[in-house]
């Protein structure tokens, strides 16, 4: 995955705002200004178009810009290894680093090249190590990155210092591990829920309310009065029936995405594509089973 800059993570989400309110006001330009009649989405389905266009950008570049940091993570502790290795056949520790940068660790090697070409031009190795920190952006790069810095200043034992580093942080990587696994669970619940509350919905419009407008309506029509048992039912519009509970599977698919973005990754805006997918299936399932109803 490529790098993803914070600077272009904001223009991204810029335009994408930008973008969700040009078609929001376009939305109550044709439909409340202009009154423009026989389009093809009512105002809220509109609106909810919207919100997935204006979310889909974001939600690519923080999935990427998530995958690039966990490439970073994964591959710390070879880096660590391999730097440990090196240190046996006698080389100094900013020259195990300048070797290790020659070989594949995925994303992190842009950024070990970096640091080993701002050591080339006179830079300390603190200050290098500190803008690999800031460009990888993730807390165990940070960590490491201190860790690298310390042993370089206090000398010793280069070798086993950045052994027992290498089991630190790979103590550090499965206590990340079990807690994404931990936390798995209660997104998938977040789905199931979301689930149950749309299919209730689906059964709502198509066979509660329908059913109960259509006896309302039979018993009128054959007795010719305006008051029967169903009476208290005559002024239902199943029209808003069914925008209300558009409007509440909406709500429920953006808190919902947010919530397991949080829980699983961490952050919210990995729950930005939660949100998209949460959205396009309550769109597609009211498009198929109540809006056709």
């Amino acid at each position: 995955m490529p790098k993803i800059n914070p600077r272009e993570k904001k223009l991204v989400g810029i335009v994408s705002v930008v973008l969700g309110v040009v078609m929001v006001v376009l939305t109550i330009v044709a439909y409340f200004i202009l009154r423009i009649q026989g389009l093809l989405f009512t105002w809220d389905q509109v609106l909810v178009l919207a919100l997935m266009i204006a979310v889909f950008p974001s939600a690519v570049v923080e999935y990427m810009d998530l995958r690039w940091e966990h490439g970073i993570d994964k591959n710390i502790p070879r880096l660590l290894r391999e730097i440990a290795e090196s240190g046996r056949t006698g080389l100094t520790l900013v020259r195990a680093i300048e070797v290790s940068a020659e070989r594949d660790y995925g994303p992190l090697t842009a950024e070990l090249k970096q640091m080993v070409a701002q050591i080339s031009w006179g830079t300390s190795l603190d200050e290098a190590l500190h803008s690999f920190a800031l460009r990888a952006r993730t807390k165990l790069a940070k960590r490491t990155a201190d860790l690298i810095s310390e042993v370089a200043r206090t000398g010793g034992d280069t070798q086993e210092i950045m052994e027992q580093l290498n089991r630190h942080v790979g103590e550090l990587q499965s206590i990340e591990r079990e807690r994404y696994t931990q936390m798995r669970p209660y997104a998938a619940i977040i789905y199931i829920a979301f689930g149950v509350f749309l299919f209730t919905d689906i059964m709502l419009v198509r066979t509660f309310f329908t059913q109960i407008i259509q006896m309302q309506n039979a018993v009128l029509n054959a007795a010719g009065a305006t008051s029967t048992v169903f009476g208290g039912l005559a002024n239902v519009n199943i029209t808003l029936l069914k925008m209300i509970l558009f409007h509440a599977v909406v709500i429920q698919a953006v808190i919902g995405g947010l919530v397991a973005g949080k829980m699983s990754e961490g952050r919210l805006g990995a729950g930005l594509k939660h949100v998209l997918i949460l959205l396009v299936i309550c769109f597609l399932t009211f498009a198929i089973f109540v809006w056709s109803a």
